[in-house]
């Protein structure tokens, strides 16, 4: 193996550059979202059927793939983008979107309660061929508040 003299002269000139990166706004940024998970509240998995509707009364059944206190995240195919996100082009760049969400919790440690949500869409992916997700934020309950927290609660003390 060849070795390759190193001018210490150079490494000194130089030493600022290679071993200390440059510290900017957008790198602070792009840091702080890979090494902290900036949500407000907790993720749990789920696997929740529901029920989504459009504020132009359009429904489409949707899977509630993760929970927490103050949003979801829900799965589906392409008909669940074209119906929730009419006229949509680039998932990355849709516009926000009301929906109205209709789902039973039930688990061990709750009776089953229906719950009705009022919420608004954060981001839209494609997560593999013909699986698609779109992150919501819960804005108000309609029913069930009760049940929801004591479901999010039971949850976040079993983990």
């Amino acid at each position: 193996m060849d070795t390759v003299a190193i001018n210490p002269d150079l490494f000194d000139k130089y030493s600022d550059f290679t071993l200390e990166p440059l510290s900017t706004p957008h790198r602070r940024r792009v840091e702080s979202t890979l090494l902290v998970d900036l949500r407000r509240h907790p993720r749990f998995d789920s696997h929740l059927p529901a029920r989504a509707l459009t504020a132009s009364g359009e429904g489409v059944d949707v899977l509630i793939t993760n929970i927490s206190l103050s949003g979801m995240r829900l799965e589906g195919d392409l008909q669940m983008i074209q119906a929730l996100l009419p006229g949509l082009e680039r998932l990355d760049q849709h516009t926000p979107t009301a929906l109205q969400l209709a789902f039973v919790l039930s688990d061990s440690a709750v009776r089953p309660a229906g719950v009705k949500v009022r919420c608004q869409t954060v981001y839209s992916r494609s997560e593999r061929e013909d699986v698609y997700q779109i992150g919501v934020m819960i804005t108000a309950f309609d029913e069930g508040r009760d049940a929801y927290a004591e479901y999010i609660l039971n949850r976040q003390a079993k983990s």
